[in-house]
């Protein structure tokens, strides 16, 4: 299988970081997340049209479900993936719209992908490679940095998703143990989180998944932890959310600097 890729992959409750010196180029796909792209050093191309010319670009965002093909040979480019349903999702497809690949200029890219580059090189942790690139989203969206879940009620239902990510979770069941009505529930999770509880729900099961899937456990044993019905159903999900099937990927340390292929 023909590597992409050299990086990191890191994950969090509505986003991702696909980090990589770029080696090949990533065929035609599409995912329901976000994708804001920012070459570290070099340039990223795209392709929105099989007929059409390589787009050259410094950045691009690319709106929700945007058939594309991505190729950036020698580059070290992020690729960050967020939530469309989010507070910052729902920013960026205010500015950009819903659809097509929209170019950043050199001076806005730049200013986002520097400081991810810079931990990238000295080697920062995960925690510090998340926080920068979800400070990436939120300064590009243009919104007020995320305040942290303070309703208790919708932080006793977080913890009972999280304990229970390898059943079935319903809004209804967890609504009657918090106490409220599930349309209350729905109101206030989405108030306080920003996202809806079935999207969120989501990528919490996939973030549980891939990141077992990509720490050493077998993709099916990982698909299974997080009631996924198996190992192709996980794929599937990936795929559609992500634009790459998990299996395709293999994630190393980031002193190895891992390898990703698409």
């Amino acid at each position: 299988m023909e590597a992409a890729g050299i990086g990191r992959v890191l994950f969090w409750e509505g986003g991702s970081l696909w980090l990589a010196l770029v080696t090949g180029t990533m065929g035609w796909h599409e995912h329901h997340a976000i994708q804001l792209c920012l070459p570290i050093r070099g340039t990223a191309q795209f392709k929105t049209d099989p007929e059409g010319e390589w787009i050259t670009c410094e950045g691009a965002v690319i709106a929700p479900d945007v058939p594309h093909v991505f190729h950036a040979p020698g580059s070290v480019v992020a690729n960050i993936l967020f939530e469309p349903e989010s507070f910052v999702g729902r920013a960026v497809l205010a500015r950009f719209g819903n659809t097509g690949l929209h170019l950043l200029s050199g001076s806005e890219a730049k200013a986002l992908a520097q400081p991810i580059g810079q931990a990238y090189f000295a080697g920062a942790d995960d925690a510090s490679m998340i926080a920068l690139a979800r400070q990436a989203v939120t300064r590009f969206s243009g919104v007020d940095a995320p305040r942290d879940v303070a309703d208790v009620r919708v932080l006793r239902t977080i913890s009972e998703i999280r304990a229970h990510l390898d059943e079935p979770v319903t809004l209804p069941a967890l609504a009657r143990k918090i106490g409220l009505s599930p349309g209350r529930l729905r109101h206030l999770f989405v108030a306080e989180t920003g996202v809806s509880f079935r999207r969120y729900l989501l990528w919490e099961r996939l973030n549980l998944a891939l990141s077992l899937g990509f720490g050493g456990t077998s993709w099916t044993e990982a698909a299974y932890a997080a009631n996924f019905a198996d190992s192709a159903h996980l794929s599937r999900t990936c795929q559609r959310m992500f634009g790459l099937a998990p299996t395709r990927a293999r994630i190393e340390s980031p002193q190895a600097h891992g390898s990703l292929t698409a």
